[in-house]
C-alpha cells in the first residue's frame, strides 16, 4: 500500500489551497488541523470543515482516513464539535479515526494484511520529566508546560462544559487516549501496523527551531516505548517535516503549515510511502 500524508493544511487561513491526489496512492492520510473556525476563519461558510475537497464522495480517488487535530475544535465545545466531525466524516464517506482501528482490503507491500490505528492522541505535558527526579520537580516541570501550553489555548476559545478547555482538561484526554491506544496496539494482530496521530510520539519530532522548551511538551509526547509496536507511525501537529526511524518504526510527518510563518518550502503535496 503507497500513503499519500497530508495535515496541518489550516485551511482556515488557505481557503484557496488545492490538493493533489498522488498518482500512485492506494491512500490519503488527514492527520489532523485541516481546518477550524477560529476567529476569522475563512471556512466561516462551510460546514464541513474544509474536509469535502477530499470527500471520495465528491472526486477523490483513493479512499481517505481523517484523524481531528486540536484545532478542528478552536472555538466550539469540545463534544459538539467532536460529534459534529465524527458526522462529517460519515456524510462525506472518510474514514473517522479517532479511538478507533480500520483495516483496510489493500495489505501491505509484502502481501500481509494492515491495520490502521488512530487517535489525536494530545499530549500529557510530561514529555520533558525526568523520571529520575523527585516528585516535586517533575510537578514543577509539568506545570510549566501547563502555564506555556494555556498561553495558547486562552486563544483558541474552545470550550468543554461551559468552561475553557486548557491544558489540565487536555492531559486528562491524553491519559485517555494513551490508554485506548496502548491496548489497542496490544490486540494480537499478524500483519502491519500504522498509527496516526495527531500529536507526536516522540521528542524525536520536536521542531528544532525551538528545541526543547516547556512549549514542547505540548506538541510531544514521550510514548517511545509504543514505537516498536508500530510499522509506521504518521503524525502532524508540528510544522515541521519528520522522517525517521527509531525502534523499527519510521515516524512520518508531512505538515503544511502557515504561508505567513514560511513554513509551506518542505511540504511535499504529491509524495507516498509504501507500506
Amino acid at each position: 500500500m503507497k500513503i499519500q500524508l497530508y495535515s496541518d493544511l489550516h485551511l482556515e487561513a488557505h481557503p484557496a489551497f488545492a490538493p493533489q491526489a498522488a498518482p500512485d496512492a492506494d491512500l490519503l492520510v488527514l492527520a489532523g488541523d485541516i481546518g477550524s473556525y477560529q476567529a476569522g476563519s475563512a471556512l466561516a461558510h462551510d460546514p464541513d470543515f474544509g474536509l469535502r475537497r477530499f470527500s471520495p464522495r465528491h472526486g477523490w480517488p483513493t479512499p481517505v482516513v481523517f484523524v481531528p487535530g486540536n484545532h478542528e475544535y478552536d472555538a466550539l465545545d469540545f463534544d459538539d464539535a467532536h460529534a459534529r466531525l465524527r458526522e462529517t466524516c460519515e456524510r462525506l464517506g472518510l474514514v473517522w479515526l479517532e479511538r478507533a482501528v480500520w483495516h483496510p482490503q489493500v495489505p501491505d507491500a509484502q502481501g500481509r494484511p494492515l491495520r490502521f490505528i488512530g487517535t489525536t492522541l494530545w499530549t500529557d505535558f510530561d514529555a520533558l520529566i525526568d523520571p529520575r527526579a523527585p516528585l516535586t520537580a517533575q510537578l514543577q516541570a509539568r506545570d510549566k508546560a501547563f502555564r506555556a501550553a494555556n498561553f495558547y489555548l486562552r486563544k483558541t476559545d474552545t470550550t468543554r462544559n461551559g468552561a475553557p478547555f486548557l491544558a489540565e482538561a487536555v492531559r486528562e484526554q491524553a491519559l485517555r487516549c494513551q490508554a485506548w491506544l496502548r491496548a489497542a496496539l496490544d490486540a494480537p494482530f499478524e500483519g502491519s501496523t500504522v498509527v496516526v496521530t495527531h500529536f507526536a510520539p516522540s521528542l524525536r519530532s520536536a521542531d528544532p527551531r525551538y528545541g526543547m522548551v516547556p512549549g514542547t511538551a505540548g506538541f510531544c509526547n514521550a510514548l517511545d516505548d509504543l514505537l516498536p509496536q508500530a510499522d509506521v507511525w504518521l503524525h502532524g501537529h508540528l510544522h515541521a517535516p519528520s522522517d525517521y526511524r527509531h525502534a523499527g518504526c519510521r515516524v512520518v510527518a508531512n505538515p503544511l503549515g502557515y504561508a505567513r510563518k514560511n513554513e509551506q518550502g518542505a511540504f511535499a503535496a504529491c509524495a507516498t510511502l509504501e507500506i
